[in-house]
């Protein structure tokens, strides 16, 4: 009980630059959510405002397959085994593990052969203090691979979270999946294997980061060639460190436009902006479904999540708890039209703090398979939460839940 005092006591205080930062980006997200509810969801308006307005990339229609747990490893794996030219890989946490090793070796391979082959990790999430995480990157390194690792911050959580791979500019691979053993074979996880324009953006996002690693770039690659059919597909990056709510803002929008469903499954799902939305698109009778793990391996962001519990209960939201592991990934239908899957998890960590990269598809069909392939599994794998009395220790992780984004001395959301 003092602990959750003393928490509730240190938010209401709290008035530092972060927080006031926090609340200017949620500020802007939910005025730009906030239009009048129209009788049926125009995505056409909305494709056109995110381009617009947030900058997302209009990548045209690409061939896009949603994966998932070893149908994504295995993805991954075979993307890179067909390299012929060239491998890029950013990616926030590169386990230096059975798993792990095994992927830095087929790496390595492909050097040899003379397949480019460059890395960007982040230096929290892929620590290189760890004596077998240097190991692992020296003899990639050894082996070929250039390596680049972005420097940890000291002081604010500004990482870079994104996890994109990009094979000879032709086909690239983005969601929550990191490489490891935990991810690749032990945590429920997803991929969205992509191929088409939306190429070259992907391609563009791992361009920035390794020239912001020190990396030189060679000339630019000519642009992915366009798919003969597919989705309509839109790239939104977001550059942490405050800059903007670019991602938040798709979300919000969405949920904001949503007329009939809403499907969420998250990890890390504790800011106060998402909730809002969620409880709104209740109440005015969309059906809101949320999918979280009870098995997560961040006690703290369980906490804070299920304080919350109740005023979405009370809104209407339908709550579900997955039960068989930790579920890592990050995907959202609206309306059986709106699809989104990336890195971006939905805390003030990755909404305004970490670099982070999602895809929005606008397409029926595509929208019925990811329902089909994750979200129906899961669903019938989840307990559904009826009712909830969170504690005080609960409603004070929730009350302090944006300072999570600031401790870079804790354990680290992967």
């Amino acid at each position: 009980m003092v602990i959750a005092i003393l928490l509730a006591a240190s938010a209401a205080s709290a008035q530092t630059a972060g927080e006031a930062a926090l609340e200017q980006l949620e500020a802007r997200a939910g005025a730009f959510a906030a239009a009048p509810a129209a009788p049926a969801a125009d995505w056409q308006g909305y494709r056109e405002r995110m381009i617009a307005q947030v900058g997302a990339q209009d990548a045209g229609l690409n061939e896009v397959r949603f994966l998932v747990d070893g149908a994504a490893a295995k993805a991954l794996e075979d993307a890179v085994a067909a390299a012929r030219e060239s491998v890029d890989i950013e990616v926030f946490q590169w386990q230096a593990d059975a798993d792990g090793a095994a992927f830095g070796d087929a790496l390595i391979a492909k050097a040899k052969a003379g397949v480019r082959a460059r890395v960007v990790v982040d230096g929290y999430g892929t620590d290189p203090d760890d004596p077998a995480v240097a190991a692992l990157i020296s003899k990639m390194r050894s082996g070929g691979v250039r390596v680049r690792v972005r420097a940890a911050p000291l002081f604010d959580g500004h990482l870079d979270h994104r996890k994109v791979v990009v094979v000879d500019g032709r086909t690239a691979l983005t969601g929550g999946m990191n490489i490891g053993g935990r991810y690749q074979s032990s945590w429920h996880d997803q991929l969205g294997e992509i191929r088409g324009p939306a190429v070259s953006d992907l391609e563009s996002a791992f361009q920035s980061q390794w020239r912001a690693a020190g990396g030189a770039s060679p000339a630019s690659s000519a642009a992915a060639p366009a798919a003969s059919g597919g989705v309509e597909t839109l790239v939104v990056t977001h550059e942490g460190g405050g800059h903007d709510a670019d991602i938040k803002t798709a979300y919000l929008a969405a949920f904001a436009a949503a007329r009939s469903r809403i499907l969420v499954a998250d990890p890390y799902m504790t800011d106060s902006g998402v909730m809002k939305a969620l409880e709104a698109a209740a109440r005015r009778g969309v059906r809101v479904q949320v999918v979280l793990p009870r098995q997560n391996d961040q006690g703290e962001v369980l906490a804070a999540e299920r304080a919350y519990y109740p005023d979405l209960i009370a809104a209407g939201v339908e709550v579900y708890e997955y039960l068989p592991r930790m579920a890592h990934d990050k995907v959202a239908v609206v309306d059986g039209f709106w699809t989104t899957f990336g890195s971006s998890n939905l805390d003030a960590r990755s909404l305004s703090d970490n670099d982070e990269l999602n895809v929005i598809v606008l397409d029926a069909d595509f929208a019925a398979g990811v329902e089909k392939t994750l979200f129906a599994p899961d669903l019938a794998a989840s307990a559904r939460i009826s009712s909830y009395s969170p504690s005080l220790v609960q409603d004070g992780a929730r009350a302090v839940s944006w300072l999570f984004s600031k401790k870079t001395a804790s354990p680290q959301r992967p």
